[in-house]
């Protein structure tokens, strides 16, 4: 018994020890805790060029399904400090030297004048995402589009693609589980899901990495290559839609193409539009002159949900335009248009651009024709800043500004506006948005329950 009463009497006493030496936490029910404040340093950021453009069958046309770069795309940018100058004869990346710099980016250019593909392609180098809409795509007889897509990740990435016609969703085998293995270039036929189809809109989606993605359209006829472009993803879906840079020229010579040969229709200018999934869409288009001095058209039109549809945008004089629609659904919408000189036409596609305030850098082709279309859709009239240049845009108008060729710039802008490059070589023709390339810095809470 007296054992017993000692090793209690112990144990009581080490329980009052521990008492006075550790501190019981507090617990309650029904009380929020406050987040703990972590700061997150943004990513390093990284652009994607797609290089030269891709043929079938290598530079011989022999090798059919084998889709080869040919050529050399010239690379050209600004990274914090530095310019950028490259080469390329394949993908290139770009790493950024500061992260949230609002003095990165590139873009990239090929005048392509080669046996199995000619015209004028240029595409803004980008950094990867997981999800893209591509507003253009024509697979009819003589035409080709080829989805790029570029992983410079250590991941690989699975893709799925969503392809809408002009009848609802096309429906196919191969859609899914499509691999893009890690630091590789995958490039899609999508006339293997769309056969034969010269109107579509697509939707990618990427598990895994994060990608570089492009659409390069191309045209021939006969035995000749009749234009070229790489077209960038289009910006979501909205009850308003701006589309700048649709810069008509040598309308004449295109009119009196098509009336010898039905093979030129489609240089006609047209206005793409997807449809929302849900409900039918009415929409109004608005054609606008820059500064007043081109008169446009207005059009009008229905797209079936989750359908897309092409529209005759008329027959334009020549001049410098963008175009502004207005639906009771949200919808998509791109617009294509050609020019020529004495050789065989090129097109371009201009995509929508979401408005925004800019403050973001852009770089210029050297050798070419650039200018900036910028339109301002609010009832506010505002300015952009154009290295130090202030330049004033009237509400709900648009202005065209030239630029100096080979030239990086500081844009900003007190509005929200949509602005896009337009770039000329010898009347060869492409449109490329103003993108801002900023990663910035950010803090985030977190709650651990």
């Amino acid at each position: 018994m007296f054992k017993r009463l000692l090793s209690l009497a112990l144990v009581a006493g080490v329980f009052s020890v521990l008492l006075l030496v550790v501190s019981i936490p507090k617990l309650s029910v029904g009380v929020s805790v406050n987040p703990a404040e972590i700061a997150v340093e943004p990513k390093r950021p990284q652009l994607i060029c797609p290089g030269p453009v891709f043929v079938n069958g290598g530079d011989s046309g022999l090798k059919l399904g084998n889709f080869t770069q040919a050529g050399q795309a010239q690379i050209q940018g600004r990274n914090d400090q530095a310019s950028v100058s490259i080469t390329a004869t394949g993908i290139k990346t770009i790493d950024g030297s500061l992260a949230g710099s609002k003095d990165f980016n590139a873009i990239q250019s090929q005048r392509a004048s080669l046996k199995l593909a000619a015209g004028l392609a240029v595409a803004n180098c980008e950094s990867g995402s997981n999800e893209a809409w591509f507003v253009a795509g024509d697979n009819s007889i003589g035409r080709e589009a080829l989805l790029v897509l570029v992983n410079p990740t250590k991941v690989d990435a699975t893709v799925s693609l969503q392809i809408v016609g002009t009848n609802g969703p096309i429906q196919g085998t191969g859609l899914s589980g499509i691999s893009v293995p890690a630091g590789k270039v995958t490039v899609l036929p999508l006339a293997a899901f769309a056969p034969k189809a010269s109107t579509f809109a697509l939707q990618v989606s990427s598990r895994g990495a994060a990608l570089g993605m492009w659409l390069q359209q191309k045209t021939i006829r006969g035995l000749t290559p009749g234009g070229l472009d790489y077209v960038q993803a289009s910006p979501s879906e909205s009850k308003t839609v701006e589309i700048p840079g649709l810069f008509i020229r040598s309308t004449a010579k295109l009119a009196a193409l098509a009336a010898n040969d039905q093979d030129f229709l489609d240089t006609k200018p047209i206005l793409r539009v997807v449809g929302n999934a849900k409900a039918e869409a009415t929409f109004t288009a608005q054609v606008q002159g820059a500064d007043g001095s081109s008169f446009g058209t207005v059009i009008q039109g229905t797209v079936p949900a989750g359908s897309v549809k092409d529209f005759d945008l008329g027959e334009l004089a020549d001049g410098d335009y963008v175009v502004h629609v207005e639906s009771s659904e949200p919808i998509m919408a791109s617009a294509s248009f050609s020019r020529v000189a004495s050789a065989q036409p090129d097109f371009a596609w201009a995509i929508a651009v979401t408005p925004k305030k800019l403050d973001a850098g852009f770089t210029t082709v050297s050798g070419a024709i650039s200018k900036l279309s910028v339109t301002n859709p609010s009832d506010k009239a505002g300015k952009i800043t154009l290295n130090g240049r202030i330049v004033s845009v009237p509400a709900k108008s648009n202005i065209v500004v030239t630029l100096a060729a080979g030239t990086s710039y500081q844009i900003s802008s007190n509005v929200a506006v949509s602005a896009s490059q337009v770039v000329d070589i010898s009347s060869t023709v492409a449109v490329v948005p103003v993108l801002d390339y900023r990663s910035e810095a950010s803090r985030i809470k977190v709650v651990i329950r």
